[in-house]
């Protein structure tokens, strides 16, 4: 089975299963894949990468499970001739360009460490398209309830993420209201600033001994000097309809305005306070074939999830380029988003890790991600080849679709095309997509006593069997890594500009709220030991 989780034309073709071992009870998950405009860049020391992680379905318990592949021997190593580095057991069969690859590790809410899944970039400095072929991940099959004799079914997902350095980095600007404020490397204050002044605050150089507000900031909270990989692209409407297929009925209702039992092409984001027309929202992900309830046989069968336009009975015109997959995907609320980072193994970023993600080194007041003082918006545009891969504003010029504005949103990285700058394509410094346009950001912010309980701990693949909702916890101290959304603000549109990521707004304190302005994408830590020189 194949599907694909973000954008940028990142794929996953030819899965298979191989080399099984009845006697060990293993065997190997075997794909190819590829993307377009990969990158590994010396001046910024950063590159982009597949998160790539698979799921295995039950046939008779019709659940969909996380494989934790088996652990990897040593240091990746390269098979003979083919400049492709991957640990034992494990292995790349060939690829266009030299190939890195390292495995992250999760917990599971008891402690158990779990390899949850791969990141794949280039080995050296380069960019263009990526393709690798043959990979295998290895995974004892037995662990999901397969037998020897069965037929085991695999699904394969790829998330392009965008690696952000151990770097210095400037942390608000100052100026804009409600801005996060350093006076020097161990304070953090929100500042009032009368008239749009301040002066120039220090860089962050210390990832410990923070205040803010005069109440100390735990050191476990991610300030951003330690390195990161960030999505490159926020959740598309491709990636969230193949997360929603993974699901049972009861999961699906919480994760969706709908229910899951509902008549195919019934619209399952948008709630009915918006129904009046919800195709001029852009969200396009429908029920294309209703759940099946439980029978004396089977439990419940999840419905499955496309995108169409139209919603038309004709299955050959759902899931096409034309039917908007990859246009992000607003109507997100909250508990929708961390479940969906959860499921991924990735986490919430914070609001510091935010402002590192867009800013880089750069200092700017009122600056936007792509490093210009605001810009112009492109309220008032028509957009080209609308719904596809390809879509883009017909304004060459515009760089940023202001949140909130008709047509609402847009294709992920849509302002980018092969020729643009980083302040045409509106990039942000490390070359993510989106940050300062398209839909508001979900972070964690420091602002708040939820807040500030945050723990950075990645998701382990699996919600709650009944509600759907994320489960990161350490079940040892009893503690819930992950806050709730009060602890959860808004960022985007101005880069500095916090606005909506303070304890005086109750409105984002809402876990199942759904808007068609707000979106989600996540973060998670490198694997021990990355470095840019390989």
């Amino acid at each position: 089975m194949f599907f694909r989780a973000s954008a940028n034309n990142i794929q996953i073709s030819s899965v298979s299963i191989e080399k099984k071992d009845t006697i060990e009870g293993t065997a190997f998950v075997q794909f190819t894949l590829s993307w377009d405009h990969s990158w590994k860049d010396r001046v910024h020391y950063n590159w982009d990468a597949a998160w790539v992680f698979v799921k295995s379905y039950s046939p008779s318990e019709r659940i969909w499970r996380h494989v934790s592949f088996t652990k990897p021997e040593g240091s990746p190593v390269q098979k003979a001739g083919n400049n492709c580095y991957m640990a034992l057991p494990h292995n790349i069969g060939k690829a266009n360009v030299p190939i890195w690859s390292e495995f992250g590790t999760s917990q599971t809410d008891f402690g158990t460490t779990m390899y949850s899944g791969v990141f794949i970039y280039r080995k050296e400095v380069g960019n263009g398209s990526l393709l690798i072929e043959d990979i295998q991940l290895q995974f004892n099959y037995r662990d999901y309830n397969f037998t020897d004799q069965d037929l085991i079914q695999v699904a394969v997902f790829a998330i392009e993420m965008v690696y952000v350095p151990a770097k210095e980095f400037f942390i608000g600007d100052g100026t804009s209201p409600n801005a996060l404020y350093a006076q020097d490397k161990n304070l953090i204050i929100k500042v009032d600033v009368p008239n749009g002044q301040q002066s120039l605050m220090g860089k962050v150089t210390e990832e410990t001994g923070w205040t803010y507000n005069g109440t100390a900031v735990p050191d476990t909270f991610p300030k951003g000097k330690k390195a990161f990989y960030m999505m490159k692209y926020e959740i598309s409407q491709h990636g969230y309809a193949d997360f929603l297929n993974t699901l049972n009925p009861e999961q699906q209702r919480n994760r969706t305005s709908c229910n899951p039992f509902a008549a195919k092409g019934t619209v399952a984001l948008v709630p009915s306070n918006y129904n009046s027309n919800p195709l001029q929202y852009r969200n396009y992900v429908r029920i294309k074939t209703p759940a099946e309830p439980e029978t004396n046989d089977y439990p419940a069968k999840g419905a499955v999830f496309g995108h169409s336009i139209s919603g038309a009975n004709n299955d050959e015109s759902w899931d096409r380029e034309s039917n908007g997959g990859n246009i992000a995907c607003n109507f997100l609320s909250w508990d929708d988003g961390l479940a969906y980072l959860d499921w991924a193994c990735l986490r919430p970023m914070s609001e510091m890790e935010f402002e590192k993600a867009c800013r880089g080194h750069q200092f700017l007041r009122r600056g936007m991600a792509w490093g210009e003082q605001y810009g112009v918006a492109a309220n008032n545009f028509a957009i080209t080849d609308a719904g596809l891969a390809t879509e883009v504003s017909s304004n060459p010029a515009a760089c940023y679709l202001e949140t909130g504005k008709a047509p609402w949103v847009m294709r992920v990285g849509a302002f980018a095309r092969d020729s643009t700058l980083r302040n045409e394509a509106g990039a942000s410094y490390y070359g993510i997509m989106n940050l300062s346009d398209n839909l508001w950001e979900r972070c964690v912010n420091v602002s708040t006593a939820e807040g500030r309980t945050f723990i950075p701990r990645e998701g382990d693949g699996a919600l709650n069997e009944q509600t759907g909702d994320a489960e990161v916890e350490d079940m040892m101290k009893g503690i819930v890594c992950w806050p709730s959304a009060a602890g959860g603000g808004f960022r985007g549109f101005q880069v500095s500009n916090r606005t909506w990521a303070t304890a005086t707004y109750t409105n984002n304190a809402n876990e199942g709220e759904r808007t068609p302005w707000n979106g989600f994408r996540g973060c998670r830590y490198p694997p021990t030991g990355t470095k840019f020189d390989l």
